[in-house]
């Protein structure tokens, strides 16, 4: 027996109050869904085989496919069967993949609707959805008997927190600079791409005086882009932390900070 897949949908979104799908709002959504479907069975057959054999599973997994065969008037939404694009495609030896796909997919919906990270697909999915949809339901059945019932109101998305900032360092050949009033910035080829750093341009002077030889560079990158920390000559030795050097460098260079926070 197929793998059954009820979803209704509900909402001020065109077409709807009609109980009509339309292609224009849901279709990209329809199409995040056939292909979150696909990586979820993908992910499974690479967590259970290994070797020459994954990318001829994991082939035939991406040919599982929702295949709707009835639109439903109610609100608006379909009846599907879950299963594979042809017969001689099915996988003997992942015999209810279909069923375990749909409900690690359905569970993924229901976490990510909720603001639980977890399914990138799943988010996408989601977020591809008119805006206007007020409620959502899915329900999975086999052999007649409902296995799987979500009802989805209000979505949360999580917000992905940005990046840190991080150090970077890069070994390489100065390969050109920016000078005011354009962009003041420093490039540096490392060993297969040319970065760019953001400098003053006193750093772009002093880069000049330098830039025969090879360089080591230390920036930070904030995601988006790289600011140049400091840059030396990479033959030049680096710089060793002792006792004496943080002595030196931290508690007497900051002492006089350090006395006033103490205050």
């Amino acid at each position: 027996m197929p793998i059954e897949l009820k979803i209704r949908w509900d909402g001020d979104v065109q077409g709807v109050t009609e109980h009509r799908l339309s292609l224009a709002k849901f279709g990209a959504a329809l199409n995040e869904l056939v292909h979150s479907l696909q990586r979820t069975a993908t992910q499974m057959v690479g967590n259970a085989v290994e070797g020459p054999d994954v990318g001829r599973f994991a082939d035939l997994a991406r040919r599982l496919d929702i295949q709707i065969t009835e639109i439903k008037g109610e609100s608006v939404g379909f009846n599907a069967v879950v299963s594979f694009l042809q017969p001689e495609d099915e996988l003997p030896l992942f015999a209810d993949l279909a069923d375990r796909a749909v409900t690690d997919l359905l569970d993924s919906i229901e976490r990510e609707s909720k603001g639980l990270l977890g399914s990138t697909s799943a988010r996408r999915f989601l977020k591809t959805l008119p805006s206007g949809i007020r409620k959502q339901i899915y329900d999975l059945h086999e052999k007649g008997t409902r296995k799987r019932h979500i009802e989805i109101a209000d979505v949360h998305f999580q917000d992905i927190p940005a990046a840190l900032p991080s150090l970077r360092e890069v070994t390489g050949n100065v390969v050109g600079v920016g000078f005011q009033p354009g962009k003041s910035e420093v490039r540096v080829k490392g060993e297969s791409t040319i970065i760019p750093f953001d400098a003053t341009p006193q750093e772009v002077d002093e880069t000049l005086n330098i830039r025969r030889g090879k360089v080591r560079v230390l920036g930070v990158y904030d995601g988006k882009k790289n600011r140049l920390l400091k840059m030396a000559q990479a033959s030049r030795p680096r710089f060793r932390i002792t006792d004496e050097a943080i002595e030196e460098h931290i508690f007497k260079r900051w002492n006089g900070v350090f006395a006033r926070l103490a205050k």
